[in-house]
């Protein structure tokens, strides 16, 4: 006969203080607040996370520390608790000392007894502030590098414009020439009529490929700094010197243009590097050349200003619009303007200054109005104690 087994007595369980304790030794914050949004009860690891005692936390209404931009969301998942039992959603808390806090929520329905209605809900509160944060800088640069791509883009084919359009001039005055070598003077003995603007043609080839030339050596140099492959030795030199060579390269331009350059620069030692020095002077004065009327003149001179010394080129050009100048120093947009002689450049000249510049540790700034000329003022540093 088989003995009938008793169940075994199973001893009496305080689920409430099971609870407490649960909740009171997780390492995840917890909020228990009641069907009203009432704080009900909270653990350390929340106090620790919001910056308040358990004391200060408990009576309150969650929303007092709630965002207001996450309010509408908490508002909206209250809406429909008795619909789900579990909820997760993300909301932005704010600390004790007032700083922000990106949370989710993970929220859940106490059931009532006997199935009844719940008297209230457990949320588990996970802190995203760090992994929002790298995901906003993430989207920052992602988006930076999607814009400096387009403007890249638009660059290149800026400059794709600006060898195209001298190239055009070249082969239309190759294709003359070639026509008037072709087809000599009909009455014979001599050449044809044509043949006697060759030399125009000439000009206009030479004109058109230096052009291109110009471009294609800036175009050169720019992407060389941008990838930091231009190497500079820094040294003290004498810019009234390094002004001379400079000047005897651009003034038969100057000169056919009927434009005077003004020279006031003298012995002004500087520090920085040769090449460096000799290019930002060249397109300085190249630019001002080419943007200033015939019968102007380009002004140079030289002032020492908290331990540096200030070059500044000065013309009685065209000067440059209020809503470009902001721009001057940037690829994007396209602010390239026609001289006075109606020659395009590639707006590559002011952007190889600037890096030139502050890579020798100085600065460059230009001030100009329409019709009223443009000046441009480059800082170095001062190579010795000799004065101007």
């Amino acid at each position: 006969m088989l003995a009938l087994l008793s169940k075994p007595t199973r001893p009496a369980v305080d689920w409430g203080g099971l609870s407490r304790r649960i909740l009171d030794q997780s390492a995840q914050a917890c909020w228990v607040v009641d069907r009203e949004l009432v704080t009900v009860g909270v653990n350390p690891a929340l106090c620790a996370l919001l910056g308040y005692r358990a004391g200060e936390l408990v009576g309150t209404h969650l929303l007092a520390y709630v965002a207001e931009s996450s309010r509408s969301v908490l508002e909206r998942q209250a809406a429909i608790r008795d619909l789900t039992p579990h909820r997760s959603y993300d909301v932005t808390l704010i600390r004790s000392d007032g700083t922000p806090l990106r949370a989710i929520f993970n929220d859940s329905r106490l059931d009532g007894e006997d199935g009844g209605s719940a008297p209230g809900f457990c949320i588990f509160v996970t802190d995203i502030t760090r992994r929002f944060e790298e995901e906003t800088q993430r989207a920052l640069r992602v988006d930076q590098l999607a814009d400096a791509v387009a403007r890249m883009n638009r660059f290149l084919g800026q400059i794709c414009q600006e060898l195209k359009d001298p190239l055009s001039a070249i082969l239309g005055a190759t294709q003359m020439i070639s026509s008037d070598v072709a087809f000599p003077d009909p009455a014979g003995g001599g050449p044809g009529q044509g043949t006697a603007h060759l030399g125009a043609y000439a000009a206009l080839c030479s004109d058109a490929g230096r052009q291109m030339m110009r471009t294609i050596e800036n175009l050169s140099l720019w992407s060389r700094l941008q990838l930091n492959q231009v190497p500079l030795d820094l040294r003290v030199y004498e810019l009234g010197g390094l002004l001379q060579d400079v000047l005897e390269e651009l003034e038969p331009r100057a000169r056919s243009r009927d434009i005077l350059i003004v020279n006031r620069i003298v012995a002004t030692p500087v520090l920085g590097d040769l090449f460096a020095l000799n290019t930002v002077l060249k397109h300085l004065i190249e630019n001002a050349v080419r943007f200033s009327p015939s019968g102007s003149i380009v002004m140079l001179s030289a002032a020492l200003a908290d331990g540096g010394v200030t070059v500044r080129v000065q013309d009685n050009g065209l000067g440059i619009p209020e809503d470009l100048q902001p721009h001057l120093f940037r690829i994007d947009p396209p602010h390239a303007a026609p001289g006075a002689d109606g020659e395009m450049g590639s707006g590559l000249g002011l952007l190889i200054c600037k890096a030139l510049v502050e890579r020798m540790g100085g600065g460059i700034r230009v001030f100009s109005k329409v019709g009223g000329g443009t000046a441009v003022t480059v800082t170095l540093t001062r190579g010795s104690c000799t004065g101007l």
